[in-house]
């Protein structure tokens, strides 16, 4: 099954707003459990930076396309709503659906 990583940064100044936004754009859009499960929670660590979350979504046999609609739909609300958050969403494939394509299979 694919993983859909989404990475989001904002500076320190804006924390409080990261907060309330998260609350707002969960609201809108809640997780939808027939489409992925979360293997990563949003994991947030401060830097020098400011604030760095990551969260892995493990997505469900043929539900990538519903999954990153949601994901972006909820990202782009969440940009809108806080100044200077930046964030990137990347799709992964599994071990089990990437070795075969240098003709391999996992291990059990």
């Amino acid at each position: 099954m694919p993983m859909v990583i989404i990475k989001t940064l904002w500076p320190h100044y804006v924390a409080e707003d990261v907060g309330k936004a998260y609350i707002e754009v969960m609201k809108k859009y809640p997780v939808d459990k027939s489409l992925y499960k979360a293997a990563v929670s949003s994991c947030v660590k401060a830097t020098n930076e400011g604030f760095k979350a990551i969260a892995v979504d493990d997505v469900k046999e043929g539900k990538l396309q519903e999954t990153l609609d949601l994901v972006y739909r909820r990202m782009l609300m969440f940009g809108n709503l806080v100044k200077d958050l930046r964030y990137e969403i990347e799709v992964y494939m599994s071990g089990t659906e990437a070795m075969p394509m240098i003709g391999l299979q996992m291990p059990e």
